[in-house]
């Protein structure tokens, strides 16, 4: 847990999350466009980092908003907060969410908002924080902000893949071959463009944040792929979309990492083959997908993934692991 806090304790981190205007955006309206949710309401936000939501929430009409952050951003959240002459509604507290308890007396909660998501939606693992939240704060029929959050998968190609490998072969004369291997093994975060894919999207995975129990996420699942043109599948590549509560007359808000939106910093997290799939139109790709917490660092993700595919050029049957721990 050191090292995943001291990363969120960094000033350039925050600027990042704050820069990516579709992430702080979406989230914008979807409190500010639903203010009759939050009106006159409590609110918790899990994991506040500069508070930006909480401002948020205040600004939608909370009557209360508690920001519960960990790391040494917490102070400088509250001195955002004052700032914005928002201190008598926003309370900044410092600590772990699974640790702390909420100030002035306060036993529930109408609304949890969080920004809770990672790489490929679970790595960082910080959504058991939210159940925790939700499991010993949430009133009955509260507010989670995202609601849903899905898992895809989709076949592309990444022309770069073997100049990668082959990087380390001959690294200023000297043979560094050895890492190729597990070089190879670990899932990469990178921005994948509408022209790499090559198939169209399977749904792996979801979690309903009113229904989810508090555990490591587990599971395989599944996946069926359709190829929508020629080319050489080499990398399998996995995006997330959250949704978020709205009110009946408002526009739904979504906020979707795809390669066919526009880019957030999450980009893409890439499953790269160790047998490339020379595929045609209407060939179909099957495998399971299963996603587990790593051995080593439960905040970190271990992926398994099985192919079977079965084409005019090749025939795949194959399995391979990958861990984001490296």
């Amino acid at each position: 847990n050191t090292d995943y806090f001291n990363f969120y304790a960094h000033l350039d981190t925050h600027m990042a999350l704050l820069r990516d205007s579709v992430r702080t955006k979406s989230f914008r309206d979807a409190i500010l466009q639903n203010r009759k949710f939050f009106q006159g309401k409590i609110v918790l936000d899990v994991g506040c980092g500069t508070g930006i939501l909480s401002l948020f929430a205040a600004e939608a009409g909370a009557q209360r908003v508690i920001a519960v952050e960990c790391t040494d951003i917490a102070d400088i959240a509250m001195e955002i907060v004052k700032d914005n002459r928002k201190e008598d509604v926003v309370k900044v507290v410092k600590g772990v969410v699974e640790q702390v308890e909420l100030p002035d007396g306060i036993q529930q909660v109408d609304i949890i908002i969080s920004e809770w998501m990672g790489n490929a939606l679970y790595m960082e693992a910080m959504l058991n924080s939210v159940l925790f939240a939700r499991n010993k704060w949430l009133i009955p029929g509260g507010l989670i902000l995202p609601s849903i959050a899905n898992l895809w998968l989709v076949g592309g190609n990444d022309p770069h893949r073997t100049t990668n490998l082959n990087f380390w072969r001959n690294v200023e004369g000297i043979d560094m071959s050895c890492i190729r291997r597990q070089a190879s093994q670990e899932p990469i975060v990178d921005c994948v463009a509408v022209q790499q894919l090559l198939t169209d999207e399977c749904w792996i995975h979801s979690t309903h944040m009113n229904m989810a129990r508090n555990e490591p996420v587990a599971f395989r699942s599944n996946f069926l792929l359709t190829v929508q043109r020629s080319g050489v599948i080499n990398v399998l590549v996995l995006y997330f979309d959250v949704g978020f509560p709205h009110d009946e007359s408002q526009v739904p808000v979504n906020l979707s990492t795809s390669p066919r939106s526009p880019w957030t910093h999450w980009e893409q997290t890439l499953l790269h083959l160790d047998e490339p799939l020379f595929v045609k139109a209407n060939d179909r790709v099957r495998g399971v997908l299963g996603m587990m917490p790593s051995e080593l660092d439960r905040r970190c993700m271990t992926f398994q993934l099985n192919i079977s595919f079965r084409g005019d050029r090749t025939r795949v049957e194959s399995f391979k692991s990958f861990s984001s721990t490296g």
